[in-house]
């Protein structure tokens, strides 16, 4: 029964729930109906498709979801992390991993539990078997960032005459000056841009939250010769294809894949690492963290906190500079230098 009274079922609505299966297909359906309502954004809505499509691959898209147990959820767990085949109908990879991160498994787990929450609100279910499933734990690790000799080295391997790699100049600018995520920064209209005071709204962010960051002079001025060169194809997007498509993240990835490829940079794995090295970069010259975490769009601090080993080093170097103990030793020094001077 609902917790809410205004939504309580009448006898004879919960007696046709009862007799009635649904199966992880029926789930699907009218979770993410509930999830479109909502206004989730379209990154959401695919990481619950994403859920469900591993669901079916496990279980079976027509089992019925209320048999499903916390032992099930135990062992679909275990499967995420070892056994999963990942890419398996992907027709060009040759190289099909096992298993998937711990990161990604704990995202599985938190939209597991969104989805249960739905079905027992909805009476599909009696409880949330993924309630009793804990995050794992991970490692603490440094996140990967590159040096400004590795960003020149790839921003000057760029042909500037070819669309193509102007269109990523300007794109790799952008990451970096607005520290943007690549399927934001690729959801940008001319719109968007405020060319007078130098800002740039995010509309399509992952947690739906609009952010407005400042930009640079250089990638104004870029942006604007990426809009006039694009000027004929009379789109409302600012990053297009050839063909004056919106460009989509994959094929921007296939391209930076190809270009560091070329350049032995293999470090590069994708956007991300741009959205790390200039957070890093904003740190190590004394930004503030907590500016940090709105130019990021972080909710929580401690989600920006994956950069406190810049801070660390940053505060080494700064109490070495400017501790008090330099004033003191300072006036010894000078208490010495007289006392030479009288003898």
């Amino acid at each position: 029964m609902s917790k809410n009274p205004i939504y309580r079922k009448t006898k004879r609505y919960t007696n046709q729930l009862a007799t009635k299966v649904f199966t992880i297909d029926d789930a699907r359906e009218i979770v993410l109906k509930i999830k479109q309502l909502e206004g989730l954004s379209d990154n959401s809505i695919a990481n619950y498709e994403k859920l469900f499509n591993d669901f079916d691959r496990y279980f079976g898209e027509k089992t019925d979801i209320a048999s499903l147990t916390r032992e099930n959820v135990r062992n679909f767990i275990h499967w995420q992390l070892n056994e999963k085949v990942q890419f398996d109908k992907h027709p060009y990879r040759k190289t099909k991993k096992k298993g998937v991160s711990i990161s990604s498994v704990n995202t599985y787990i938190s939209y597991g539990r969104s989805v249960f929450n739905i079905l027992v609100d909805e009476q599909i279910v009696e409880e949330n078997i993924f309630n009793e499933t804990n995050n794992i734990k991970e490692k603490e690790k440094k996140v990967e960032t590159l040096s400004i000799d590795e960003i020149n080295k790839l921003l000057r391997s760029l042909d500037k005459g070819l669309y193509s790699e102007f269109r990523m100049f300007v794109l790799l600018h952008t990451c970096l000056d607005s520290f943007g995520r690549i399927n934001e920064i690729l959801s940008i209209k001319k719109d968007d841009i405020d060319f007078e005071s130098h800002s740039l709204t995010f509309q399509n962010t992952k947690n739906n939250k609009i952010r407005i960051v400042p930009l640079s002079k250089k990638t104004i001025k870029l942006l604007e010769e990426l809009i006039e060169e694009t000027e004929d194809f009379d789109s409302e997007y600012i990053f297009l294809t050839h063909h004056g498509k919106p460009l989509r993240p994959d094929t921007a990835r296939k391209h930076l894949k190809e270009l560091t490829t070329r350049l032995k940079l293999d470090r590069i794995t994708g956007f991300h690492i741009f959205r790390h090295t200039a957070s890093e970069m904003f740190l190590r010259q004394n930004g503030s963290i907590r500016v940090l975490q709105k130019l990021l769009g972080h909710s929580e601090l401690t989600t920006t906190s994956i950069y406190a080993h810049v801070l660390d080093s940053t505060i080494k170097q700064q109490h070495q500079q400017y501790s008090p103990l330099n004033l003191i030793d300072e006036k010894e020094k000078r208490k010495t230098t007289r006392k030479g001077k009288i003898k």
